[in-house]
């Protein structure tokens, strides 16, 4: 696939996509979408990747959420237009969610609508301590609908979360991080060092356990104690007899770094 808005590169077991939408702010256009979720593709399928993370060439803004002048356009008047690009961004959002690997946002300046999207909906997201966020849908007459699932699952206060939603204002990388939203805060200038560090360290782990992890934790949010519990437990001894789950016993055992397989 040809790639005229974003940038791949890999680092060991990382793979990074980085926006690169500068003169649009890397708002999120079907191109730039297609191009996003194509990307997540060929990581997923490559088994030298485990980790991947989301990153911005812009020196001021991760994303600044829809192209509003793509939803706006004459095109977009009818209503079958209309749908294909408001399912963009949902397209998007699921692939990352429903990517066997996880996912790291590394938010940097302006993260608005969409871009806030995109920063919930990845797996862990570190921010700078000058990322700003926000949900200013309301004030163009639409509502962040595909960004509102992940916020009510982050946000650790659901009348918070309303309250970004209604009103439309921005908040602050601290604010963001008190609300659940954001993982770590770090200097401007460490950003994507801090990022990298956090992926290599996950990239370290067996994969096929950060695969199943993945999924398990997922899948619990939506079951009740009981069945979580009960899914927990079968999810142990299935991990306990695996390849990598016999390894990593052993090699603690033994007091040595253990020698995971790659999932092909």
């Amino acid at each position: 696939m040809k790639y005229e808005n974003i940038l791949l590169e890999r680092e060991n077991s990382v793979g990074v996509i980085r926006l690169n939408r500068l003169e649009k702010r890397n708002s999120m256009n079907i191109q730039l979408i297609d191009e996003m979720i194509g990307a997540l593709q060929e990581y997923e399928a490559d088994p030298n990747v485990n980790v991947v993370v989301i990153l911005s060439n812009h020196p001021t803004v991760f994303c600044a959420g829809r192209d509003l002048a793509e939803g706006t356009s004459k095109q977009a008047t009818d209503i079958i237009n209309q749908r294909e690009i408001s399912h963009g961004m949902p397209r998007l959002f699921l692939a990352i969610r429903e990517l066997k690997k996880i996912v790291i946002a590394g938010v940097n300046g302006y993260a608005l609508a969409g871009g806030t999207g995109l920063a919930a909906w990845c797996d862990l997201t570190v921010a700078a301590e000058d990322a700003v966020f926000g949900l200013p849908e309301t004030n163009v007459g639409l509502f962040p609908s595909v960004v509102n699932p992940a916020l009510g699952y982050s946000t650790s206060s659901v009348k918070k979360c309303l309250e970004i939603i209604v009103t439309g204002d921005r908040i602050s990388a601290q604010e963001a991080e008190q609300w659940g939203i954001v993982n770590k805060i770090v200097a401007p200038d460490k950003l994507q060092e801090v990022t990298m560090e956090l992926a290599e360290k996950i990239a370290s782990k067996s994969p096929s356990t950060l695969k199943v992890a993945k999924k398990t934790f997922y899948n619990m949010l939506n079951m009740t104690y009981t069945q979580a519990i009960k899914y927990g437990a079968e999810i142990t001894a299935m991990l306990a007899i695996s390849e990598d789950g016999i390894e990593g016993q052993r090699a603690f055992l033994e007091k040595r770094k253990p020698e995971w397989k790659k999932v092909e």
